[in-house]
């Protein structure tokens, strides 16, 4: 590390440090007033708030929930400047919160229990530490605020569509991983999280009396068939060695024991890694529920809903992250995750424009480890302090690789 950029680095880190307790408390505030996807205005403007009260100049989405700030040093022209992006998500989750902290969620029902809380206060931090230098950078950084990542499609199209990743030449997130120590992150290149798809199937029949089902079509036996046959099949459909997950979460059918209803209705999710997988989910479940109802003279509609691709992680920026946290927190803290998540993400939908990556960022607490969209998930608030260093070095370090590669 040359002597300019260990004091550029130093001096980050330092700034990020002595704003530890004010991070702490916009998490607990934002903790304590979480939103629902699409409707974080009061989250946005609590944001935007603090932003420009650092002299930042803020763009806040026409709905009035997401927005972006740029740190922009003198001279900068991005004709010939580069520009990272770093990316948190403010939205939270339809989950009664169990805990009984003195930051608990005030909006009943609603809680940060996938910790966009902590994402958001994190990236904030980045802002208090990359401010401290802004003059001295070799490139804009910007800052987006996303809503609606939990959201089917995700708020990260929205942001894309206002213009956030303009002039982006990379971009940076993380995620808050329970399952990691205070003082570790967790890295990985290529597969980092899957593709989402939901489906929702509708089986019509004839209703009739339960005790002569010979003059109906019982919609229910066809439809629990269907669902049989969706898990056998997707089993032996595709190779066994790349990951496709399908759940079916919601069965109605009937309203009384002695009655076969017209329709069963059934709806589940698909998560899968490989594109070209994903690409025949749709054509497969079509042909297995034909094959299925035609058995039975039964009738079915499906409807699919695309969720976010994949997270395919950059390389490049993934082996920043690598350097970056074995320099900040020693080379046995930076954990190699062995297996993508199952789980979806839609920062995804950034990186099928401009290369990016995503690492986990521990925050398991001492005692009982709660699951991410449990409703008692909290955090090792030292957390944030730490991802905020690991993002804003990180920043710095991708600024520079492109500064190089535009002055050959």
């Amino acid at each position: 590390m040359t002597d300019r950029r260990a004091d550029l680095v130093k001096h980050v880190e330092q700034t990020i440090g002595e704003q530890g307790d004010r991070l702490i408390e916009f998490r607990r505030h934002l903790h304590a007033n979480p939103e629902l996807s699409r409707h974080e205005f009061e989250t946005t403007a609590a944001i935007r708030e603090r932003l420009e009260n650092l002299g930042l100049e803020v763009h806040v989405r026409p709905q009035g929930c997401g927005l972006y700030t740029d740190l922009v040093p003198p001279g900068f022209d991005p004709a010939r400047h580069p520009t990272v992006a770093i990316r948190g998500d403010i939205d939270a989750l339809p989950i009664l919160e169990m805990n009984t902290v003195p930051y608990a969620s005030t909006n009943i029902g609603v809680m940060h229990a996938c910790g966009h809380d902590v994402h958001t206060a994190t990236v904030f931090g980045t802002a208090l530490g990359l401010m401290a230098v802004r003059d001295q950078l070799p490139g804009r950084i910007r800052l987006i605020f996303q809503h609606a990542e939990e959201a089917t499609p995700g708020g990260a199209l929205d942001m894309i569509e206002f213009g956030a990743l303009k002039d982006v030449d990379g971009i940076l997130a993380l995620h808050c991983e329970p399952n990691l120590d205070y003082g570790q992150i967790g890295v990985r290149n290529g597969a980092f999280t899957a593709a989402l798809d939901q489906f929702d199937f509708r089986v019509s029949g004839s209703g009739g009396h339960g005790a002569r089902p010979h003059l109906s079509i019982d919609p229910i036996f066809a439809g629990t068939q269907l669902a049989s046959a969706l898990y056998q099949s997707f089993a032996r459909s595709f190779d066994a060695r790349v990951p496709i997950v399908l759940t079916i979460g919601k069965i109605l059918g009937g309203t009384v024991c002695n009655v076969i209803p017209d329709q069963f209705e059934m709806s589940g999710t698909i998560r899968s890694i490989s594109p070209e997988h994903r690409e025949q989910i749709e054509p497969l479940l079509r042909r297995i529920a034909g094959g299925v109802c035609m058995i039975h003279d039964a009738r079915f509609e499906l409807w699919m809903k695309h969720g976010a691709p994949a997270i395919l992680n950059d390389v490049e920026i993934t082996d920043v992250y690598r350097e970056v946290g074995s320099e900040l927190l020693g080379a046995e803290n930076v954990y190699e995750i062995p297996l993508p998540s199952m789980g979806g993400e839609d920062f995804s939908y950034y990186l099928e424009h401009v290369p990016g990556a995503m690492f986990r960022l521990g925050t398991a607490r001492s005692g009982a480890r709660y699951a991410l969209h449990s409703p008692k998930f909290d955090i090792d608030e030292r957390a944030i302090s730490l991802g905020a260093r690991v993002l804003a070095t990180s920043a710095i370090r991708l600024l520079e690789k492109h500064a190089a590669r535009r002055s050959m």
